[in-house]
């Protein structure tokens, strides 16, 4: 039988967030065994895919996700119920014990956790068919895409793929940032693994912080969390 096997990534964020990386097997069916923790509803989801390979990451990552929470909440995999906030993001519909973020790209996903604040993250596969420049309007500030172009070219496609996992672990950790546009963050030039809000912060990022993450090679990934924690 096909498993699911989440493993533990190190990382320099507060000690409360745990962070997992997942593998994705194409070469498997939504009929498989380790699929069963899906409910029906995310099951549907998975099959309106229209690339296989879609629905595997998303299934994957959801029964990684679900066995998790399971394994903290002291229930059965199955039995974990999500709902959407206002803005849509997903939480635990029965329990606000935990909050929890998910990403996926090419052949890796990952997933972050935490008992104590608001956590996101975000992970993206470099594609050499993808013109980075198309975005820029969508993604970066001016002065952003003026420091990527006085890179050498060999750097160019990593900046800006850095660039963006942070800024959309950021606002995957506020749930409303996207509204805005990614351009209206600006994280670079980058100096170390830990992300700077550069200019003028919005008032949404003043409690958020983030730190790039190591990541396969030919991917960029972020983790991004709430530095107030919840009210216990």
């Amino acid at each position: 039988m096909h498993s699911i096997e989440p493993v533990p990534l190190p990382h320099d964020g507060p000690p409360d967030i745990s962070l997992w990386q997942v593998d994705f097997a194409f070469d498997v069916s939504l009929d498989n065994a380790a699929f069963a923790p899906l409910s029906d509803e995310e099951r549907a989801r998975a099959q309106s895919f229209r690339r296989h390979e879609d629905a595997l990451r998303f299934a994957t990552v959801r029964v990684a996700l679900r066995e998790q929470l399971a394994r903290y909440l002291g229930i059965a995999a199955h039995a974990v119920r999500f709902t959407l906030d206002t803005n849509r993001r997903p939480h635990l519909a029965d329990s606000d014990a935990y909050d929890f973020n998910v990403s996926h790209a090419g052949t890796h996903g990952l997933i972050a956790m935490s008992p104590r604040r608001r956590v996101g993250v975000d992970i993206e596969q470099y594609s050499d068919k993808f013109d980075w420049r198309s975005i820029v309007a969508l993604t970066l500030d001016a002065s952003e895409a003026a420091w990527i172009e006085r890179l050498d070219v060999t750097q160019q496609v990593s900046a800006f793929y850095d660039a963006w996992v942070a800024k959309e672990a950021l606002v995957k950790t506020t749930g409303v940032g996207i509204t805005r546009g990614l351009q209206h963050l600006t994280v670079l030039p980058r100096d170390n693994m830990q992300v700077t809000l550069r200019n003028e912060i919005p008032h949404d990022m003043r409690e958020i912080a983030a730190r790039w993450i190591a990541a396969p090679e030919g991917y960029s990934a972020c983790l991004a969390w709430s530095t107030k924690t919840f009210a216990r």
